[in-house]
């Protein structure tokens, strides 16, 4: 008799309820997301963003804070970090 199949058997069918499991939580973060698409465009990124920092502060008793910011898109292509900005007066 062999001791260890009844524990790689056990093994295998405890894994093969994670995968299970994981693939029902990925499933239902798809749908999620898909729903806080739906509200972002209903509402705006800004509303819901000030609303999830409202959610975090009563949600999290640790007295962490959310910051966040919109970056335009001349802050996004880089045109205030160049050192050597053009000068209008130039054209």
């Amino acid at each position: 008799m062999i001791v260890r199949e009844p524990l790689e058997s056990a093994y295998l069918r405890e894994q093969e309820q994670r995968q299970q499991q994981d693939e029902v939580r990925e499933e239902q973060h798809g749908f999620d997301l898909c729903e806080l698409e739906g509200i972002v465009r209903r509402w705006g990124v800004r509303a819901v963003l000030t609303d999830l920092e409202a959610i975090h502060q009563q949600v999290t008793p640790n007295g962490s804070k959310v910051e966040w910011r919109l970056l335009s898109a001349a802050y996004l292509s880089g045109g205030y970090d160049d050192p050597n900005p053009c000068s209008c007066d130039e054209f």
